[in-house]
């Protein structure tokens, strides 16, 4: 009989122990352990993805947005809270950025909100303002300072100094636009020309207008693409007396990289700009669809104290078709890209593909790249993308799926899986839903 009770009592506990474990969630139903303060994503409510292709906007689907989620993720997908920022996913993605210590992200505006008579993209007005938003409650955003940038403003970068900022504009007489922000304040911005440019007659522009601006993480040194011109000119920021930005000067020589580098990062350590370059083009059947394969282009930069500068490019990879977004890893050793494949066109028309995310191993000491692998998915103008804190994850931007209206964009969220020889990426099934259209986006540590 006592063998009889100890057995019901060992029993019994088991099927407690069987119950508990089966309360509890499976390591698949945890969100990622993505690291970091917060992400941050802005999205245009202004458009839908196929009027890339037939220039209609559709229906209106409410108002372009600013997203904040708060880390660690939360165990059912979520915003923390959204505020209205006007914003235009017709640019080169980089169109946020935040504060050095995470409390005020910056929108630049490159397309103002949607009109009721608004049909056709060109319709659309040129936007001109830069906004910051107080994020220091990220439960509570709130806008706190605009400021006048230039027409068209096509992205933000932020000096290592944490106070001033450089945007690439279309004004045709001084494109590039430095202000400050201190104190919750921007300053008076000035705008300067592209200094030793000469126009091109036989480009839409003149070959004069930059299409994305990026600041060296230590030095005072902004890098230039000129997209129509397949080049990039680094600059030297002269500041007054007063630390303010009073003029720019050529540094070294202008590369050439591939056709049409729309935007750049830095490495880490600043000795190497690489950038994604689409094949975009006047020359080019539709200008985009159906554009060649992109390519990363790798240029090394002279030693910062040489002043006759000679910058070289050393390295370079093809990766799917019109990779809009470039990541580099925290560790400096891997390059993330969103690749938007052609999925403005439907599937059962010629040159569709899929959108795809890709890996790509960066050498820190020598700039050589090397292609780890390509990953499909079924998101429609996927963009935006970055790493976790830690280097084992990255999020994406979804602009929206093939759904009935209304559609939502969306962040989706996925694993770098380190293997014996590349690395690879792995699709969780854990994505947030946010408002229409999402693609710029940053994480903040």
């Amino acid at each position: 009989m006592l063998y009889l009770k100890k057995l019901a009592a060992a029993l019994a506990g088991l099927i407690v122990v069987l119950v508990l474990a089966w309360a509890q969630p499976s390591p698949a139903q945890l969100p990622p352990d993505f690291q970091g303060r917060y992400i941050a994503a802005i999205s245009d409510a202004d458009m839908r993805a196929y009027a890339y292709i037939d220039g209609q906007l559709g229906e209106p689907r409410g108002t372009d947005q600013l997203s904040i989620v708060t880390l660690p993720l939360p165990d059912n997908p979520a915003l923390t809270s959204s505020i209205e920022v006007s914003n235009s996913v017709m640019n080169p993605v980089y169109s946020l950025v935040a504060s050095q210590d995470g409390n005020t992200i910056f929108v630049a505006e490159t397309k103002e909100p949607r009109e009721p008579e608004d049909q056709v993209i060109g319709d659309l007005d040129l936007g001109t303002i830069l906004r910051a938003v107080d994020v220091s409650d990220p439960a509570m955003p709130r806008v706190i300072a605009e400021v006048e940038v230039g027409i068209d403003p096509q992205g933000v970068s932020l000096d290592a100094s944490g106070t001033t900022l450089a945007l690439a504009t279309k004004e045709p007489d001084a494109p590039l636009t430095f202000v400050t922000f201190t104190e919750g304040r921007f300053g008076e911005p000035i705008q300067l020309p592209m200094r030793g440019f000469s126009p091109m007659a036989e480009l839409p522009d003149g070959g004069m207008l930059p299409h994305h601006v990026e600041w060296h993480p230590t030095a005072d040194i902004v890098a230039v693409n000129v997209n129509f011109r397949g080049q990039v000119q680094f600059f030297r920021v002269v500041r007054d007396a007063a630390g303010s930005v009073s003029d720019v000067v050529p540094w070294g020589n202008r590369v050439i990289t591939s056709k049409w580098p729309m935007s750049g990062k830095f490495s880490r350590d600043g000795r190497f700009y690489v950038t994604n370059d689409l094949q975009w083009g006047v020359d080019v059947r539709g200008f985009y669809v159906n554009a060649p394969p992109s390519q990363l282009t790798v240029i090394e930069l002279a030693p910062l104290d040489q002043d006759e500068a000679q910058h070289f490019v050393v390295g370079g990879v093809s990766l799917p078709r019109h990779a809009e977004s470039i990541a580099f890893s925290n560790d400096g050793t891997l390059i993330a890209t969103s690749n938007i494949g052609q999925t403005w066109l439907s599937p059962e028309e010629p040159g569709y593909s899929q959108s795809s995310l890709s890996l790509v191993r960066f050498d820190p000491a020598s700039g050589q790249l090397t292609h780890a692998g390509d990953w499909t998915f079924d998101g429609i103008l996927p963009e935006g993308i970055a790493f976790d804190a830690t280097d084992q994850y990255v999020v994406a931007g979804v602009f929206e799926y093939e759904t009935p209206e209304p559609r939502n964009g969306a962040l989706e969220f996925w694993r770098v899986v380190e293997n014996a020889d590349m690395p690879s990426l792995e699709r969780t099934d854990y994505v947030i839903e946010t408002g229409p259209g999402a693609h710029s986006l940053i994480v903040v540590q």
